[in-house]
């Protein structure tokens, strides 16, 4: 191009001057050619500037540069606008979870960085040992790392960990302490992190969220427990605007305009109440503290609602601690309320009981022998001494059994309900399945094997595998008069974009038992707590710390509670059980009031290093349910949000996992059944992009091989008829009402084409 134009500027002069050469052309003439070429000249010229300025205009690109880019990036910036990741909050609107900035310090070290008066804005080498003590005495910052940063040829350093997640309360006092000492060349980065006010609070049930890069753009993410389970409820997205600035790069005002608006994360309230939970974390730390146990774990649950209350496990962290927290022998991450299987022990024998009343397979007044051998196996009662003899009366009623925890007592009461019927119970307290609370990687537990000493052994405890969450389901049909409710951990989720919310209410999951046998299981867990000769939790010394006299051991209000006590064996990593004097899972679960219980409470205790006794989970649930059922009126109340009742989209679930898509719906305070156990969606009831209230009952039909039936207890009519027309069975109706009461195919049966059921209606 360039020579191009230099033959186009200097052809028309050297032709003129050849010409004038050959020719004898006047003065006159000679201007007038020359002014004839400079105009043809300017006319190419002109030509061709137009030619490439359209073709700049048309193509918009130089090279591999886009032009329109490049011009806006000198008056126009766009700027990703940062979503508020939702807060979490207790029941009451104390928050527990929320957004806040940390900051970094760092070291400037490069002689160039003057002020406009010539001034270092850096750390001269003369006052790096002033610098080194300073930051050794205000962070506690290696005097090796902070020389080695200082000397290093970098022009900016930093200081590690320990110069890093510094609060804000933290970096104004190290800001105001150096200009006291006259330090120039530090300086603090913003970061953005998540606070957890109340220190130590259900840490491993609540979680953590750290910054995570994601797209350039730093955003928190949840690592664990509810924190990583709602993080796409807690996100939000991200927004984008721009605005014009002007030549020294200021935003010009009035000039900003949203491209992608932001949409801020929704704030999640548990059932969480800050108090209680509180006051459990302070019984916790002298519980370990007094047991030198392994781990413990404890859950406070509402009867009525099926609310966790309050939850809390050691060893446990902090958000300061938590760097440190696997230094902590026998620490896990894992929530022990969800996460965790164990064989529960003598707990269980409420479920047996249970079943056994309702089926009518005990006469709880009718004696036995405390001996039993089943196959190869010798089943022991805990008080049988070294001569195989037994310290308390060795013929016992059924009922004096169970106040006793007899092993014996509970395995003859399954030998006599048969492993078929026995197991249908299992089902129908839903064992063996996640409760799909909406927690992040719930245990599923495990059933007894199929062999007989194996579902004998269930029955005290032994060789079935449940976490406390499943434990605590079960128990609100205990406590209930047979209705099972599904365990609630959060209460309400309100969307601050739309000023929505979506309030869980109560949940019927299924009626195991009658309400007579229900009433006599909590009939026999008080004879626990009450009877001198065969109660576990009834003491003959009573306990000093608690002011309280020999008698029952669990006293609320000076009443006693509702109680069973559990020693479970643990099993060993190498096989078999562990055999150390206290090598042992003891556990105690208690019911108050104990004719109509308002709150459950379940602690777990493992390997303790003390002499073991009852006394160190009284001393936790006593207080507890004491501060619980003063404030019973409260705890109905939620906080107040100022929103209105929001909606739920339904998706299309079909071919989705199963299980992800129940704990998904549960997140969005909706009421999920998974029919079967099939690991796909294969169909449901509501259709996609109908706009449902919290709390709707949506069906998820799964690819089971078989047709199970599942416990329709509560179902309105159309639920039911839906499962008709999935099964393609035949509905009779008997009375009349909204909800399903009875059944006349057994719960967890499996069901044929063509069958008749009858289902009795009521309110």
């Amino acid at each position: 191009m360039i020579k191009f134009l230099k033959k186009l500027i200097f052809f028309p002069f050297r032709k003129v001057s050849r010409n004038a050469r050959k020719t004898n052309w006047s003065t006159e003439r000679n201007r007038k050619r020359v002014g004839k070429s400079l105009f043809f000249l300017a006319i190419a010229l002109f030509t061709v500037f137009i030619f490439r300025f359209v073709w700049l205009i048309t193509v918009n690109h130089v090279g591999g540069t886009n032009l329109t880019t490049m011009a806006k990036s000198n008056y126009q910036s766009t700027v990703t606008v940062q979503a508020k990741r939702g807060t979490i909050y207790d029941r009451t609107g104390a928050a527990i979870a929320v957004d806040s900035s940390t900051y970094t310090i760092y070291a400037v070290i490069d002689k160039t960085q003057v002020d406009s008066n010539g001034n270092p804005l850096y750390i001269d080498k003369k006052d790096f040992t002033k610098v080194e003590d300073f930051l050794n005495s205000k962070l506690g910052i290696d005097r090796d790392l902070i020389k080695k940063q200082l000397n290093s040829k970098l022009k900016q350093v930093q200081f590690g960990p320990k110069g890093s997640d510094i609060s804000l309360e933290k970096m104004k006092e190290i800001q105001k302490a150096a200009e006291n000492e006259k330090i120039v060349g530090l300086g603090f980065t913003a970061n953005i992190s998540r606070s957890y006010p109340f220190g130590n609070f259900a840490s491993q049930f609540i979680g953590i969220a750290r910054p995570k890069d994601e797209n350039g753009t730093q955003a928190l993410k949840g690592d664990m427990g509810l924190e990583k389970a709602f993080n796409n409820v807690l996100s939000g997205e991200n927004g984008k605007e721009t605005y014009q600035k002007d030549i020294y790069g200021r935003p010009i005002p009035g000039t900003t305009k949203v491209i992608e608006p932001v949409k801020n994360g929704q704030d999640v309230y548990t059932t969480l109440d800050a108090q209680l939970q509180r006051n459990l974390e302070g019984y916790m730390d002298k519980a370990a503290t007094d047991t030198g146990a392994q781990q413990l774990s404890g859950t406070l649950v509402d009867a009525h609602t099926g609310e966790i209350l309050a939850t809390s496990q050691r060893p446990t962290y902090t958000a300061t601690t938590i760097n440190d927290a696997e230094k902590q022998k026998y620490f896990t991450w894992n929530s022990l309320l969800s996460q965790s299987a164990f064989e529960p022990g003598s707990t269980f024998k409420t479920f047996l009981m249970a079943g056994a009343l309702d089926s009518g397979k005990v006469n709880l007044n009718e004696t036995y022998q405390r001996k039993l051998q089943v196959y190869d196996t010798t089943i022991n009662d805990w008080d049988v001494t070294e001569n195989k003899s037994y310290t308390l009366p060795e013929t016992v009623t059924y009922a004096q059994g169970f106040a006793l925890s007899s092993n014996i007592g509970m395995s003859k009461i399954e030998m006599n309900m048969g492993d078929a019927l026995w197991g249908s119970y299992l089902n129908k307290f839903k064992f063996g399945l996640k409760v799909r609370a909406g927690l992040d990687g719930e245990n599923p537990g495990a059933l007894p094997s199929s062999n007989a000493v194996s579902q004998i052994q269930s029955s005290f405890g032994q060789g079935v595998a449940v976490t406390p969450l499943q434990l605590i389901r079960g128990w609100t049909a205990i406590a209930g008069n047979g209705t099972m409710l599904e365990p609630h951990i959060v209460s309400k989720v309100v969307d601050p974009n739309t000023k929505t919310s979506l309030t869980s209410k109560a949940e019927v999951v299924g009626h195991p038992v009658s309400n007579a046998a229900a009433s006599g299981v909590r009939d026999l867990m008080l004879t626990v707590n009450t009877d001198p000769v065969y109660g576990t939790s009834y003491s003959t010394s009573g306990d000093s710390e608690q002011n309280l006299a020999a008698g029952p051991l669990f006293m609320v209000n000076g009443e006693p509670a509702a109680v069973k006590t559990g020693t479970a064996q643990i099993a060993s990593t190498t096989g078999g059980y562990m055999t150390g004097s206290q090598d042992y899972l003891y556990s105690a679960v208690v019911m108050y009031p104990a004719k109509n219980p308002d709150f459950i409470f379940y602690m777990n205790v493992k390997i303790p290093t003390e002499s073991w006794t009852l006394k160190y989970i009284a001393r936790v649930a006593n207080p507890l349910l004491t501060s619980a059922e003063a404030m019973k009126n409260d705890l109905s109340v939620s906080a107040d949000t100022d929103t209105k009742a929001g909606k739920v989209t339904i998706e299309n679930y079909k071919g989705k996992d199963s299980g992800d898509t129940a704990d998904s719906l549960r997140r969005t305070v909706l009421s999920p059944v998974i029919i079967g156990t099939g690991a796909k969606v294969t169909a449901q009831s509501i259709a996609e992009g109908e706009k449902v209230s919290a709390n709707s009952r949506i069906l998820l039909l799964t690819n089971d091989k078989d047709q199970v039936m599942p416990d329709m207890y509560d179902w309105s009519k159309k639920e039911v008829e839906q499962l008709a027309n999935w099964f393609g069975i035949k509905v009779t109706y008997e009375g009349s009402g909204n909800k399903v009461l009875t059944q006349s195919i057994e719960t967890s049966t499996n069901v044929k084409k063509g069958q008749t059921l009858t289902v009795k209606m009521g309110n």
